[in-house]
């Protein structure tokens, strides 16, 4: 036999109601309730729960927010394990923005990530020059690598709905910046490129240590940006197919140390600058034709 679930209106105990009766009696109270009502405060009962608009503000507020120095851990042996404790540790802010969604919020998403984007507008607006730049790519960073796979994490369809309104959102307020999802391990794979043997092997030239600010900028424009498109990733695979012959070649040559320095003044640096000031499009284009006048100078 059959047992559907339902809910004594009386008592609020659980039933288990045998299929095909209309009437019974509750096991708890002894009153006798119909199925329906007692798959009706079932449903009720099951439904989730309504969340405030304010609830799922500061949910959300508190998944990018509560993110101090995201660079940190942005590293192949600390990422993953960063990731996890992340999601561990917001999955009552994870769950109140999954229930938003779910208690028939997917319309107003909108108004819940217009505070949040407002906030980190009015934080970049009191600062200028560098310490600008740099917070603005902290929090580029944090939607791309902790909050979007958090949410994907969560639940994929309700996830894509929140991170297809943040990022529309964000383009609202910073039309230069294109956020891009993907899932941790997506993310987690591209720290098998070293982004990159050419911008090394000019580091290197300076004197610059392998985490120093140029590096690690262009290693987040590649996992945060270029990896998040086909485009972008078929380019970082031609890329790593002749780089690592390109810089073989400069080193074997008397005037390494010019044609390092030539790179640095005419493709690294102002890649760097356009990073900086969310040009993307702009030093994808300098990056690229970088590769290919080297490859046709040094690879063979």
């Amino acid at each position: 036999m059959e047992f559907l679930k339902g809910i004594c209106p009386h008592c609020k105990g659980e039933l288990q109601i045998p299929q095909g009766r209309e009437k019974i009696i509750c096991m708890y109270c002894g009153e006798e309730i119909t199925v329906s009502d007692a798959q009706a405060q079932q449903e009720q009962i099951s439904r989730p729960k309504p969340v405030t608009d304010e609830a799922a503000i500061e949910a959300l507020q508190n998944l990018l927010f509560g993110i101090e120095n995201p660079m940190q851990f942005f590293k192949k042996a600390m990422y993953m394990e960063f990731f996890n404790k992340y999601v561990y540790e917001n999955a009552s802010n994870l769950a109140i923005l999954e229930q938003y969604y779910q208690a028939g919020g997917a319309d107003q998403l909108g108004k819940i990530c217009e505070p949040l984007v407002a906030r980190v507008e009015a934080d970049l607006g009191g600062l200028r020059g560098n310490k600008k730049e740099q917070l603005q790519m902290d929090y580029n960073l944090s939607m791309v690598v902790y909050i979007f796979p958090a949410l994907l994490e969560t639940n994929t369809a309700s996830g894509k709905a929140w991170i297809d309104t943040l990022a529309a959102t964000w383009k609202q307020h910073f039309p230069k910046t294109e956020l891009k999802s993907a899932t941790a391990k997506e993310i987690n794979a591209g720290f098998k490129y070293r982004f990159c043997y050419i911008t090394t092997a000019v580091c290197e030239h300076q004197n610059k240590p392998d985490d120093c600010y140029e590096l690690t900028l262009l290693r987040s424009f590649r996992d945060g940006y270029l990896l998040q498109s086909a485009q972008g990733e078929a380019m970082v695979h031609e890329y790593y197919d002749v780089a690592p012959s390109i810089v073989k070649h400069i080193n074997r040559r008397e005037d390494a140390a010019r044609i390092y320095d030539d790179i640095w003044q005419q493709y690294l640096s102002p890649c760097i600058r356009m990073i900086e000031n969310e040009q993307n499009e702009e030093c994808v284009d300098l990056y690229r034709k970088m590769v290919y006048e080297l490859k046709d100078q040094y690879f063979h």
